[in-house]
């Protein structure tokens, strides 16, 4: 009888150890397409705000930004249209509430910082707004990255883990403006100011999402 009762703890534990499995793999495709559509969409957006400011010379179109949530989710919606959805699993929900805890941190903070920096810009001097602007690309950046690191930890997908940190690593350590810098004449430097932070977006929007989610649509 105890004999008996310790196979069946077993085989149990081998049946919850092979659904949570299942579970992996089927939110990991559904989180590599979300992934790859995202980096996708924002790589496209990148350009039409960069085009945008580059005809107007003026910066207005990065209010676009804003309303760039609202952009991924309806583009999401009609893809998922006829789609079955993923069953609720407890990996599922880690991972949905770690995009969710990243994004909604981005967007306060985002909302924050034009604020504040609109502040300084009005009623301090260039000196002041230097030293206390708030950045809100490279902070964005940073937040998004760390959250494709840990969806590659929940999902145990080494890969997106040194995808995150690699898209970290490009941006912020100012290697793709060093590359730029070398490749373009001082006044073709200068005028990058008109489309920046886009160049920023659209290559963590190829190395942080389109790439990682690529590779986890291709996975069997």
């Amino acid at each position: 009888m105890e004999e008996n009762m310790e196979l069946t703890a077993e085989r149990s534990l081998e049946i919850i150890t092979e659904q949570i499995e299942k579970s992996r793999q089927a939110v990991s495709k559904d989180t590599g397409q979300w992934l790859f559509v995202s980096g996708l969409t924002t790589m496209l957006m990148s350009v039409i705000v960069a085009s945008v400011n580059l005809l107007t010379r003026m910066p207005i179109a990065h209010l676009l930004w804003f309303a760039f949530p609202l952009i991924i989710w309806l583009v999401m919606k009609y893809i998922n249209r006829n789609r079955v959805p993923v069953p609720e699993s407890l990996v599922g929900t880690l991972v949905k509430k770690t995009w969710y805890t990243i994004l909604t941190f981005a967007l306060v903070y985002s909302v924050v910082a034009v604020v504040w920096n609109r502040y300084m810009v009005v009623y301090e001097s260039p000196d002041v707004y230097l030293c206390a602007g708030m950045h809100i690309t490279p902070t964005v950046v940073t937040l998004l990255a760390v959250a494709v690191s840990i969806t590659g930890l929940i999902l145990k997908k080494s890969s997106l883990v040194w995808f995150g940190l690699l898209s970290f690593m490009i941006l912020r350590c100012g290697f793709f403006s060093l590359i730029l810098g070398r490749l373009l004449s001082p006044t073709e430097f200068g005028k990058l100011s008109l489309i920046r932070p886009c160049d920023y977006i659209f290559l963590f929007a190829l190395v942080g999402l389109m790439l990682p989610g690529w590779m986890l649509k291709k996975q069997k």
